[in-house]
């Protein structure tokens, strides 16, 4: 039950957090204040929180093979352990 507390809290503070840097994203971009905090909020849109605790051998996982995040903002939080890469036009 305390994981799932951790998880529940984990994607209330991350939610805070996108909309936060949505929010910035329109004062850059010139929109309308409250366009994207209102787009996302209401739940027109899908947000995805994944969560992943430590692995207890990371040397025999195989991790994800190349994917596309189909969201608008992508947040992640790269450990010590390391492997996240990111391609543009396969560099």
């Amino acid at each position: 039950m305390a994981g799932r507390r951790v998880y529940q809290r984990y994607c209330k503070e991350i939610k805070a957090l996108s909309l936060t840097i949505m929010e910035l994203l329109e004062l850059s971009l010139c929109v309308e204040r409250g366009y994207y905090r209102d787009f996302f909020e209401d739940s027109r849109s899908i947000m995805r929180c994944n969560y992943y605790p430590p692995c207890p051998e990371p040397e025999r996982t195989l991790g994800m093979g190349p994917h596309r995040d189909p969201t608008a903002l992508t947040i992640l939080l790269q450990d010590d352990v390391g492997g996240l890469e990111v391609l543009v036009d396969g560099d």
